[in-house]
């Protein structure tokens, strides 16, 4: 090797041993053990909760991750929320400049550590790749507490001691199911899909057992979104079928305080725009008397 070649064989090293220093000596994993994110396609009948489920496919071991979900179209349905709690999280509080007549006040607070309310969001791993690690977690973003609906949730969860997500499954595997709430959605609005968003360079992130980070990709089209589906006239109690409950259920209402039901027009099932007995007769006939199947109703309450 000549002294051109030697001083190449230098320069590379040199440069190399600098990024490697400012980064940290984080080792990321290679283009080729990029993992793969999708959500799966599901339908939920409005009114109702459901799951939506997050699936991986990875070449390589996982113990952590994190991923950020926000909505196209959160108007549809909330992400369920299991309890909301007060905890002391950083925000920037500055009463003192909302109020400068208060300045001298001794409930003036500024950049405050203060108490706010974070929401805990549903997260199922019963079955999942994760179900053994050692700290899994779900919040919502942090709100009032008397509106608890989360329209976007960070999923996260690590497991430091051993336990890993085996990259020996060929095909998407469940990660985690999170829990939605679905919104009684008139037959009017016709824009009835939903899709999730995750950006891989945000606040969403794969790591190995060492603590390096794993690219991913995460796979837009059908199977990112959420469809919900259509009325049903004379599915007074939003399950998606006509049965003998549907019966019991305007009877609930109609005598028992029982409740409404979800898209009131399902139960007017004699299209009389009113609540009545003559619904129910309607539902009657139509399954064990060979009557006229229900018509699609109007309402004008009770």
């Amino acid at each position: 090797m000549n002294n051109k070649d030697l001083r190449k064989a230098f320069i590379l090293l040199s440069v190399t041993f600098i990024f490697f220093s400012l980064a940290g000596g984080r080792v990321f994993a290679l283009a080729s053990d990029t993992a793969n994110i999708e959500i799966e396609l599901i339908g939920a009948y409005p009114g109702h909760f459901a799951e939506i489920e997050m699936r991986l496919r990875t070449p390589v071991e996982i113990s952590g991750f994190q991923f950020t979900i926000t909505l196209s179209n959160p108007q549809l349905f909330n992400f369920h929320t299991n309890s909301i709690s007060v905890e002391n999280v950083l925000m920037r509080v500055d009463t003192c400049t909302w109020h400068p007549d208060s300045l001298h006040d001794s409930t003036c607070f500024k950049d405050s550590l203060v108490p706010t309310p974070v929401r805990y969001c549903f997260i199922d791993t019963v079955g999942s790749l994760i179900s053994g690690f050692e700290r899994i977690d779900c919040r919502g973003e942090t709100a009032d507490t008397s509106s608890p609906s989360c329209k976007l949730v960070t999923a996260f969860g690590y497991a430091p001691y051993g336990h890993h997500i085996d990259p020996n499954y060929p095909n998407y595997s469940t990660l985690f199911k999170l829990g939605v709430d679905v919104f009684c959605i008139p037959d009017s609005l016709t824009d009835r899909n939903v899709s999730f968003y995750i950006n891989p360079q945000g606040n969403s992130f794969l790591s190995d057992p060492q603590g390096h980070l794993v690219p991913f990709k995460y796979n837009f089209g059908t199977g990112n979104q959420f469809m919900t589906w259509y009325s049903t006239p004379g599915d007074a109690n939003g399950d998606s079928t006509i049965n003998i409950g549907d019966v019991t259920f305007m009877i609930n209402y109609l005598y028992k305080k029982g409740s409404p039901p979800c898209i009131p027009e399902t139960a007017d099932c004699n299209g009389s725009c009113v609540p009545e007995i003559g619904d129910v007769t309607t539902l009657i006939n139509y399954l064990f008397r060979h009557g006229p199947a229900p018509l699609p109703g109007c309402w004008y309450g009770k």
